[in-house]
C-alpha cells in the first residue's frame, strides 16, 4: 500500500470520526502555493484546521509527535491564506491533529494540539 493510500485512507476515517462529534467539513486537502492542509472543518462558529497522521506502527512515536515545528509553520501559513482568502479573519480558529492508528481503526483526536507559529 503506498503512503498515499496510507494517507488518503487515514483522512477519510478522520473525517467520518469528526462528523460524527458534530464537525462539519468546509474543505479537504486545501492548497496554498506548496501547503497544504487535510480537512478544514467547523464546530460550532470555530474553524478548524485538521493535520491528519496515519500510522500502522508506532516504533518510532505517535503520529502526533511527526508534526514537526517546520510542519507547524507550514499550516500556519496555509491557514492564514485560507482565512484570507474567504474572509474569515474575524472568526475563532485553531489548528487540531488527529491520529489514526491504521491496524486497529483507533483514532485520538488532539484538540488545540498547537499554536500558530
Amino acid at each position: 500500500m503506498s503512503t498515499t493510500s496510507v494517507g488518503r485512507g487515514g483522512e477519510a476515517r478522520a473525517e467520518a470520526y469528526l462528523e460524527e462529534r458534530g464537525y462539519k467539513l468546509l474543505r479537504r486537502n486545501y492548497r496554498s502555493g506548496p501547503r497544504e492542509i487535510d480537512l478544514i472543518m467547523q464546530v460550532g462558529c470555530t474553524v478548524v484546521f485538521v493535520e491528519v497522521k496515519s500510522r500502522t506502527q508506532t516504533d518510532y512515536g505517535t503520529p502526533a509527535e511527526f508534526v514537526t515545528l517546520a510542519k507547524r509553520r507550514m499550516l500556519t501559513l496555509a491557514a492564514q491564506g485560507y482565512l484570507l482568502e474567504m474572509e474569515l479573519t474575524d472568526v475563532p480558529a485553531r489548528f487540531d491533529v488527529v491520529e489514526v492508528y491504521l491496524g486497529t481503526g483507533k483514532v485520538r483526536h488532539i484538540e488545540n494540539a498547537f499554536d500558530a507559529t
